[in-house]
């Protein structure tokens, strides 16, 4: 049997996880169908722009700034330095997570989803989902399933750290009206779906294989006639 700290996640929590990604999912069909086509944000929208943009008036620097979690380049070298790491403790199915959520979220939210919604912002710009938000998150999400076989404190620091920092990035991205708020925040449903949902199958698949190869090992091995 593999340890535990080889799944990425434990069996306890399956059924949590799996509502929770499904949860995500709905909340991104939803948005994306009532925002499908609009040109204009919500009144929530609007109320959450001009409340950010109010707050930063005349330090578009400092917003600029606070985009840095957003960043591709920067993502990828914390998505390189998270497979190092999951190498270097012999964490294959964490390798492999962190380079396929990140990915597939960024493909479902901005080659995927933002085409099939169709919701713009500024001069005709696809919105809905935010794929700098969904890259973002995603990283963030694997970071806090990797803490997942640490202690408690480590776990929750992990998961307040990166509530705060997806915070940052969503407001910069509001403040400079890239993005809508509820672009944001289907974007970050997008990301926890993913993979989580990409977490879950690499568990499974990884479990089957090893039950193959238990099985194959205690198979009773014949020695022939001489």
């Amino acid at each position: 049997m593999q340890p535990t700290i080889n799944r990425l996640v434990p069996h306890g929590l399956v059924p949590l996880i799996v509502v929770l990604a499904s949860v995500c999912a709905l909340v991104v069909t939803t948005l994306g169908l009532l925002f499908a086509g609009e040109h204009t944000g919500t009144a929530v929208d609007d109320y959450v722009h001009w409340s950010v943009y109010r707050q930063f008036v005349g330090e578009r620097g400092l917003l600029q700034a606070m985009l840095t979690p957003t960043d591709p380049v920067l993502l990828v070298v914390v998505i390189g330095l998270i497979v190092m790491g999951a190498v270097a403790l012999r964490r294959p199915r964490l390798a492999v997570l962190a380079v396929a959520g990140p990915v597939l979220s960024a493909v479902f939210s901005s080659a995927v989803l933002k085409p099939a919604f169709g919701r713009t912002i500024n001069n005709g710009s696809l919105a809905f989902p935010s794929g700098h938000t969904a890259t973002m998150v995603a990283v963030l999400t694997v970071l806090v399933l990797a803490t997942f076989a640490t202690r408690t404190t480590v776990l929750v620091l992990t998961a307040a750290g990166a509530l705060i920092v997806a915070v940052i990035g969503a407001t910069a991205l509001v403040g400079m009206k890239y993005h809508y708020i509820t672009d944001t925040v289907g974007g970050a449903c997008v990301a926890i779906a993913t993979v989580l949902t990409v977490a879950l199958v690499i568990d499974r698949a990884a479990g089957r294989r090893t039950v193959k190869n238990a099985a194959r090992d205690e198979e009773p091995v014949t020695s022939g006639t001489r």
